[in-house]
């Protein structure tokens, strides 16, 4: 199957915007970091809520997952990367929108 844009680079139809990289990446920064930390402390006290950080942290997949019948196992490492990188998407096409809206707004008086 042969593309008409060259290899490593984006299709035309996926937006290109530094908005939605910077905040998909500081999403994805987070993320890990979230899932280390939730992780690494095993719950205690009278009351256990481990995992629960890591199910927030990528609550939509969770939840469309969920209404799917899909039950993703977030204590393994490929279901976590999965739902990180699906939401990290979704953050990314967002801030995409959220450029372009600025662009359009900010620009409209220099068009002629």
């Amino acid at each position: 199957m042969e593309t008409s844009y060259p290899v490593g680079v984006l299709p035309p139809w996926v937006p290109r915007s530094i908005c939605g990289a910077v905040l998909a990446g500081l999403y994805v920064i987070l993320a890990v970091l979230i899932v280390i930390s939730d992780r690494k402390s095993g719950g205690g006290g009278w009351i256990s809520l481990s995992g629960m950080v890591s199910y927030l942290a990528t609550f939509p997949v969770s939840v469309l997952g969920e209404m799917l019948g899909i039950k993703l196992d977030f204590r393994r490492n490929f279901d976590m990367g999965f739902a990180i990188l699906i939401c990290a998407l979704g953050i990314y096409l967002v801030g995409a929108g959220f450029g372009w809206v600025a662009r359009q707004l900010f620009s409209s008086g220099t068009r002629g």
